[in-house]
């Protein structure tokens, strides 16, 4: 007994109408081919069909262990570190936000649906 061959089978099929006065494809997928014989049979139009098919032979190779060359670059170059660690500044204030005042209102809440159909609660400022 043989070993069995790994295969890889891509089709796309698109199809259209001449007649129809319609541009570009009206059906596609695994059965424009059939609508389209179908619908010549059921008007006499001239249809199209145009079918890709690509076959490849073989597994793709098992890559579970290979390692990502860019991050074992980045931790060799870093000592280890991701490489968007944040560097020490010894001169910088302790509080990012020190000096910065909150902007002036108050809150408020918006009940009901927001745009898009998200859920939930939108917080607001109001002046």
């Amino acid at each position: 007994m043989t070993a069995r061959r790994v295969t890889e089978t891509k089709r796309e099929v698109s199809a259209g109408c001449l007649d129809c006065g319609r541009p570009g494809a009206l059906w596609s997928g695994g059965n424009a081919q059939a609508v389209a014989a179908r619908h010549h049979d059921a008007t006499g139009h001239r249809t199209w069909v145009n079918a890709y098919m690509a076959i490849r032979y073989g597994a793709a190779p098992d890559t579970s262990d290979q390692h990502d060359i860019e991050d074992a670059i980045a931790a060799s170059s870093s000592g280890g570190e991701p490489e968007g660690a944040p560097l020490t500044v010894s001169d910088a204030p302790a509080v990012p936000a020190a000096g910065v005042s909150a902007p002036t209102g108050r809150s408020v809440e918006t009940s009901g649906q927001m745009p898009g159909g998200a859920r939930g609660r939108k917080p607001e400022m109001t002046t």
